[in-house]
C-alpha cells in the first residue's frame, strides 16, 4: 500500500474521532443538566424528546458513537501495522502532534511540561465517558428498568473496549518505534507513568463527576418536593 496514503489516513482518523468524541461531550453536557433538573422535555441536536424517550435516544447515541470510535482505534493500530520502516516515524509523528487535545497517543518532548501535557488525552477520555455515564444516570428515573441496565452494562462494555483498543495502539506504535526508532521508542516509554497516572486521575475525577452529578439531582428533588 501506498505509504503516504497511510501517513494521511492517520491525522484523518484521529480527527474523525475528535469530532465523535466533540459531539457526544457537548450532548453528555447538555443532557447531564436537564436531567439533573428533571426537565419534562429534552432537546437532541435539535429534536425534542419527552423526559421519558429522551434517555433511550441518548443511550442509543452513545452506543452508536462509542462503537464507531472502538472501530476508529482499532483502525488506527491496524495502519500503524502496515507502516514500513522507512515511514514508521512520520505516521507516528502524525499522531503525537495531532491537535486534538483529547490526543492519547501525544508526545511533544522528554522534559517536564511537554511529559505532562502529553499523557493528559487518555484521562481526559476516561473523565469524558464518565460524563456520559452520569448523564445517562441523571436521565434514568426508573433505576431498577431491566431493559436500561442491559443498555448501561453495554455502554460499559463498549467503553472498555475502546480503551482495550486505545491500549492497542500505544502497543502497536511502540513495537514499531523499538524495531525501527530504539531512540525515539525510549522517549515514547518514558511518558509511561504520567500515562498511567493521568489514567488514575481520569478515573478519579470521573468518579466524582457521577457522584456529583447524582448528588445534584437527588438534592434538587428534594428542594422540588418541599416547595411544592
Amino acid at each position: 500500500m501506498d505509504q503516504d496514503v497511510i501517513v494521511d489516513a492517520l491525522g484523518k482518523h484521529l480527527d474523525m474521532i475528535e469530532a465523535y468524541v466533540s459531539a457526544i461531550t457537548i450532548l453528555a453536557v447538555a443532557s447531564a443538566w436537564a436531567g439533573i433538573q428533571r426537565s419534562r422535555e429534552i432537546e437532541i441536536f435539535g429534536t425534542k424528546f419527552d423526559r421519558r424517550h429522551a434517555f433511550w435516544a441518548v443511550a442509543a447515541l452513545y452506543l452508536i458513537c462509542n462503537m464507531a470510535i472502538l472501530i476508529l482505534f482499532l483502525r488506527v493500530g491496524d495502519l500503524v501495522k502496515l507502516l514500513d520502516s522507512a515511514h514508521v516515524v512520520k505516521g507516528i509523528s502524525t499522531l503525537a502532534t495531532h491537535s486534538w487535545v483529547l490526543n492519547p497517543f501525544s508526545y511533544f518532548g522528554a522534559s517536564g511540561i511537554p511529559r505532562f501535557h502529553s499523557a493528559e488525552g487518555y484521562g481526559l477520555l476516561i473523565a469524558t465517558w464518565w460524563l456520559c455515564n452520569a448523564s445517562l444516570s441523571t436521565l434514568m428515573d426508573d433505576k431498577r428498568n431491566r431493559t436500561a441496565k442491559l443498555l448501561l452494562g453495554l455502554f460499559l462494555t463498549i467503553g472498555l473496549g475502546s480503551m482495550l483498543a486505545m491500549n492497542r495502539v500505544y502497543e502497536i506504535v511502540l513495537d514499531s518505534l523499538r524495531l525501527s526508532a530504539p531512540n525515539l521508542y525510549d522517549a515514547a516509554l518514558s511518558t509511561a507513568l504520567e500515562r498511567s497516572v493521568g489514567s488514575a486521575i481520569g478515573i478519579v475525577v470521573g468518579c466524582l463527576i457521577f457522584v456529583a452529578a447524582n448528588r445534584l439531582q437527588a438534592r434538587l428533588q428534594r428542594i422540588g418536593r418541599r416547595n411544592g
